[in-house]
């Protein structure tokens, strides 16, 4: 799971505090509804200790907020234009960089989904081939990589068509400070 990268492309909108981006991961991303606080606070520290996110002062409500380091901006925009570090192999992951990209502002959905296009072709090819005749299991997996390829560049096609038709799910933080305790209502 991208909660590491989910995070920091979360905080491209500026400073955060934890359980703020809890909220925006629920609302952004429905596939990662299973999310806890204990998982967000475990990556903004280690996020912390890497050097990719910093101190970014306290909000009015005394809670601690994170903003990019200069490190972790590039590694932010290597994963939401899917340059780097995107798991092709694993739809979720997918689903994590296409919908993030797709909601934040700046318009980054197209060269997220070239991205994504490209990744998909090398991790397709990477695989040797393999007859039915020879090693059934390793053909079937063969098969199957190429159906998840056809699969997420049809999806992909959807999205950015349905993008380009002024449907817009862009925005920043939302502005209510989140209840703790309280998941948010899920965007249906």
């Amino acid at each position: 799971m991208s909660v590491r990268n989910v995070i920091l492309g979360l905080l491209t909108l500026g400073p955060a505090y934890g359980h703020q981006l809890l909220f925006e991961i629920h609302g952004r991303l429905p596939h990662r509804a299973t999310v806890n606080p204990g998982q967000v606070y475990a990556t903004l520290t280690r996020l912390a200790t890497s050097g990719l996110i910093e101190d970014a002062g306290i909000s009015t409500d005394q809670l601690p907020l994170y903003r990019l380091s200069s490190e972790g901006k590039a590694k932010a925009a290597a994963w939401l234009d899917a340059e780097s570090e995107v798991d092709v192999s694993d739809w979720s992951e997918v689903l994590d960089v296409v919908l993030l990209s797709l909601t934040l502002p700046g318009g980054r959905i197209e060269h997220t989904s070239d991205g994504v296009r490209r990744q998909l072709a090398e991790w397709a090819v990477t695989a040797p081939e393999h007859t039915i005749e020879v090693d059934a299991l390793r053909y079937l997996v063969q098969e199957g990589r190429i159906a998840h390829s056809t699969a997420v560049r049809k999806w992909l096609e959807h999205v950015v068509s349905t993008s380009a038709r002024n449907v817009d799910v862009t925005r920043g933080f939302t502005p209510n400070r989140p209840r703790r305790g309280r998941r948010p209502k899920l965007v249906k």
